[in-house]
């Protein structure tokens, strides 16, 4: 029988009943040492009958106390009076979701807004191993400021023995509620399929449940509800629950896909984490329209991409949205123009080409930034923390951007947020988000593919099996619809005009076998059954291609006479969509640059030489000349030129028309080593600077792995070089004799990555940029022995040069900011303050060679800096819709 007022449990007074049901009864009380309101419920006497259950129930309080989240109910103590177990919480003033349903459906805007609510309550929970098992609007409490409260976190679990799985139970619980009492029967509507079956559940389980409580939220009725439990359990097996067009308003598409995942009938296919999901669900918060929309709304006006030529009207822009998103397709191919003011390297649209992700600088660091756009829109939006951004993918559903950023692959929301981390990369070359939830990626430029899932767990090798031995590469994956077969590019580096060196081969997630689709030489996409690619002439062409096969067919259609190529990383400029758009690029999107001298203030005293794709300049020891590498797009090849710096003559120092870069003079210019990619794999070799004699091979590498020569030891006796390991997902540094001959040694092993190695001017100390601490930095240790180590950046920095008198040393800061330190090394090593000098506004690199964006002469008073220059003239993107159908020219 109900308790009476003033009845004492432990320091608890109780003042009224709120509630009574099978899972017991629920009083207002008064905690009289803390004097504030509560809600105990007093459980059922079965509990303190049955010492396991009793035992669970304890174990369960405790782990939900612990989680102290928002969107929970928080449980403040545990106890028992008399035989009975109590449960003391917060007490809460208003009602459950379940009333508020019973006066109808919500709108979009609501709906969101509780479910990110949820989803962040669940993922609080999972993340503590806790599984609600029975969420439904009834065990959802909305406060009367709108917060809600998931109520009865593992008491779902213990209202019923372990063993329980009938439909009998039925998972019957309290309500919960703190202002109607009753039982709530019939939860059978929001089980999951692993419930109905009686297999084991986890936190895949309560996703599915929100599923049914979302689309309750929108529809105003049940997603699974028949005459009897039975028959609702069946549904659940083997039905979708109705559109929701059609019972009562439309909704997003963007939040009809969130919610049509969450109701998959297999796990694997729903979202893997609350986390994730609630994710997904911020990014479309605020608006009762397409989330995709809203960009627009929210983005700053930004003229990067207008989707028109140069007198196309709003109306025909909202014709182009139509004619992707919308329509059937018609039997013509249509061609567009995509006037740009600024250089887009790479793209990515969404599977139903309706959204553009696409890298492009930003316009006061010119650092790369992965902006979105809805096709036919005129706005454009950057998204925070993608700086570095490259080679964009989309997940399946359109609601996150996968990239590669700062040797991270990393994925966010389209519409902004927090890009969460997933697996470490060296020089990534392209990924695939399947709709299995597993994501294909390059983590490197050599070596074979890895996979991991979209959660960031279980990173590992895939298509190490498949690698051969005239292959150096798998890079560029695309999915197949079915989520487990892929198509990917495998190459070689030396030679790969050689008939069968390189190609799209299609594998699957097994990864046992490989087969050969078409020769080529660049990356590619699918779209409306064809598969479309660069040519060696750099056209862009197009084939039938039957997805469930992986066969090509027919002959080979030009899509258009020229496409933009990148010769360093056997990339084409083009991305497509599944409904048969594609965009492309008639130029390569590799920002052009130009040595430009700098003195400390930022101030620019002049420049040197002609804009070009260029990096690593390197100044000679007597200051008379500087080396760098240029990409030659006619030649398919990167060479290393040597400039006079009084402007008298610019001179081709390798000829080899491959990839020769990162030119390192030795201490007494008389010569150069660098890094060359050979057909056998990348070598270092050395070269005398008056560039009259042949080459010597100083270090050869595995097609796997890479080498880069960072710097000259005093003496000219060794060069330090970066190793990347590609089995590793690291760099090391080693040395090598500078004279040639012997083997190489390790030096500073170790975890992570370590890139730009500079030694001293008096050769005891190594300057170097590491990302052990998860973020780069500039270290300096002592050189031979690696004795201590000192951080001289602060909030992050890369690419550190010694002054020539060895008392400062200088680094790129965030954002790009040139930055001095003074340091001593008398005795010991210290270092001073950072003090930013200058914006830098460098090229953004393009390949894992471009190592250095900068050079400083001896004195520390100029710099000169391979500073990013806007084109005079950018050529327009393409749209070309209905890919399949034939020409309207």
């Amino acid at each position: 029988m109900p308790l009476t007022l003033g009845t004492k449990f432990g320091p608890y007074e109780i003042q009224s009943q709120l509630g009574a049901g099978g899972m017991g009864e629920v009083y207002r009380a008064r905690d009289t040492r803390l004097d504030r309101d509560v809600a105990i419920k007093i459980l059922p006497e079965s509990f303190a009958r049955d010492a396991d259950r009793l035992r669970r129930f304890e174990q369960e309080a405790r782990a939900v106390a612990a989680l102290n989240h928002p969107n929970i109910l928080a449980v403040f103590d545990i106890g028992q009076q008399d035989g009975s177990p109590y449960l003391v919480s917060e007490l809460l003033e208003g009602e459950t979701l379940r009333h508020e349903l019973e006066r109808g459906s919500f709108s979009q805007r609501k709906t969101i807004e509780y479910g990110v609510q949820i989803a962040q309550g669940l993922a609080a929970a999972h993340e503590k191993a806790i599984v609600h098992r029975d969420l439904k609007p009834e065990n959802i409490f909305v406060t009367k400021d709108g917060r809600i409260k998931i109520l009865d976190f593992g008491l779902a679990k213990l209202g019923q023995k372990a063993s329980n799985t009938s439909a009998e139970s039925d998972g019957v619980t309290l309500t919960g509620s703190h202002t109607l009492a009753g039982l709530v029967m019939g939860t059978a509507g929001y089980m999951a399929p692993e419930q109905v079956r009686g297999e084991a559940v986890d936190r895949r389980t309560d996703i599915f449940a929100f599923g049914t409580v979302v689309y309750e939220m929108l529809s105003g009725q049940r997603a699974f509800r028949h005459e009897t439990p039975a028959e609702t359990m069946a549904a659940i097996l083997k039905e979708d629950p109705p559109e929701v067009a059609q019972t009562s308003h439309s909704i997003s598409p963007a939040l009809d896909r969130i919610m049509r995942r969450c109701l998959e009938k297999n796990p694997e296919q729903r979202f893997q984490s609350a986390r994730d999901l609630s994710f997904a669900l911020a990014a479309l918060s605020g608006t009762d329209s397409s989330a995709a929309a809203r960009v627009g709304s929210t983005a700053r006006k930004t003229p990067v991409l207008l989707i028109a030529s140069i007198v196309l009207t709003a109306a025909i822009a909202g014709a182009v949205t139509w004619l992707i998103t919308s329509r059937p397709s018609p039997a013509v191919r249509m061609r567009f123009a995509i006037p740009i003011t600024g250089e887009v390297s790479h793209m990515a649209l969404s599977g139903d080409g309706s959204m553009l992700a696409f890298v492009s600088p930003d316009e006061n660091s010119q650092l790369p930034v992965l902006f979105v756009q809805r096709i036919g829109s005129s706005e454009a939006r950057p998204l925070s923390g993608t700086e570095g951004a490259s080679y964009p993918f989309w997940s399946p559903d359109g609601t996150f951007i996968a990239f590669f950023a700062k040797g991270k692959l990393q994925k966010t929301s389209f519409a902004g947020g927090t890009p969460q981390f997933l697996a470490s990369v060296m020089a990534a070359r392209g990924g695939s988000w399947g709709n299995r939830d597993v994501i294909v990626y390059a983590p490197d430029a050599g070596g074979e593919l890895w996979r991991v899932n979209a959660d960031g767990t279980g990173a590992r090798p895939l298509t190490n099996r498949l690698v051969e031995k005239n292959e150096d590469t798998h890079r560029w994956p695309v999915f197949l619809p079915d989520g487990d077969r892929f198509l990917f590019w495998a190459g070689n580096f030396g030679d790969i005009k050689t008939e069968g060196s390189s190609g799209i081969f299609v594998s699957s997630l097994d990864a046992k076998d490989k087969r050969l689709i078409v020769h080529c030489h660049s990356n590619f996409g699918i779209t409306a059954g064809q598969l479309v690619y660069a040519n060696d002439t750099q056209q862009l062409v197009s084939m039938a291609f039957d997805p469930s096969s992986a066969k090509i067919s027919g002959s080979v259609n030009v899509l258009a006479e020229s496409v933009g190529y990148q010769p360093s990383v056997y990339w084409a400029a083009v991305t497509a969509a599944r409904n048969g758009t594609v965009v492309y690029n008639t130029t390569s999107g590799a920002t052009r640059s130009v040595l430009t001298w700098m003195d400390r203030s930022g101030k620019e005293l002049g420049r040197l030489g002609a804009p070009a794709v260029m990096a690593n300049p390197a100044i000679s020891p007597d200051g008379s000349r500087v080396a760098l590498d240029i990409s030659d797009r006619k030649a398919n090849a990167v060479e290393v030129w040597i400039e006079r710096v009084d402007g008298s003559a610019t001179t081709r120092f390798t000829f080899d028309a491959s990839e020769d870069v990162v030119p390192l003079w030795s201490h007494d210019g008389a010569k150069i080593a660098y890094r060359k990619n050979a057909a056998t794999g990348p070598l270092l070799v050395l070269k005398k600077a008056t560039g009259l004699e042949p080459e010597t091979d100083l270090l050869e590498v595995p097609n796997t792995d890479d080498a880069i020569p960072t710097s000259w030891s005093a003496d000219d006796k060794q060069i330090l070089y970066m190793y990347m390991h590609e089995s590793k997902m690291g760099s090391d540094f080693a040395l090598i004799s500078g004279g040639g001959g012997g083997k190489p040694s390790a030096f500073l092993p170790g975890q992570g990555h370590k890139t730009n190695g500079q030694f001293s001017p008096d050769g005891k100390w190594l300057a170097y940029a590491s990302d052990e601490s998860g973020d780069w930095e500039v270290y300096v240790t002592t050189f031979p022995g690696a004795a201590g180590k000192w951080q001289v950046s602060l909030g992050g920095g890369t690419e550190p040069r010694w002054r020539g008198d060895g008392k400062e040393i200088y680094y790129l800061g965030p954002n790009g900011m040139m930055t001095a330190v003074p340091v001593s090394t008398i005795a010991t090593f210290s270092s001073g303050t950072p003090v930013p000098l200058f914006q830098f506004h460098g090229r953004a690199p393009i390949s894992s060679t471009d190592m250095f964006s900068y050079d400083v002469t001896k004195d520390g008073k100029r710099f000169l800096v391979n500073r990013y220059v806007k084109p005079d003239h950018i050529a327009p993107l393409s749209i070309v819709l209905n890919v399949e159908a034939k020409s309207s020219n």
